[in-house]
């Protein structure tokens, strides 16, 4: 049985995330788990720049996130990222962040396509996709 090593991004907690209540605000994990999946594709070379050029990119269809534990000022943070496929179309992006001492303070389930900006539709990925998101 193949067991995949999950993707890590780490991230310090900095106050340009925080809310009111002087923890990280609920909209911000969105982004921080954005960040983490962008990273992966970067370092496959399949980043921002080759979505404009290849006119073909990951869009989010769904994603269910669940809070656990608050995230504070100066925490360092580590999300770890598996991916599988549903179905030829549909890919999933499981993330959780755990704090340096190792509690999770939040899971989330990205349900993610493949988008074609010249078409609007969902395409199926190709070889180069399917490495780069982990799914071989």
């Amino acid at each position: 049985m193949n067991v995949k090593v999950p993707f890590e991004y780490e991230f310090t907690v900095t106050d340009d995330l925080l809310d009111g209540y002087n923890h990280v605000n609920n909209a911000r994990y969105l982004d921080l788990y954005e960040r983490a999946r962008w990273e992966i594709l970067e370092k496959s070379g399949l980043g921002r720049e080759t979505v404009h050029e290849k006119r073909i990119g990951p869009v989010i269809i769904e994603v269910t996130v669940r809070f656990s534990l608050e995230l504070l000022p100066g925490e360092r943070i580590k999300i770890f990222t598996t991916s599988r496929r549903k179905n030829e179309l549909v890919l999933l992006f499981e993330q959780k962040m755990v704090t340096s001492g190792g509690k999770t303070a939040s899971k989330a389930l990205f349900t993610t396509a493949l988008f074609d900006l010249e078409t609007r539709k969902m395409v199926r990925p190709d070889e180069i996709w399917i490495k780069a998101m982990g799914l071989e």
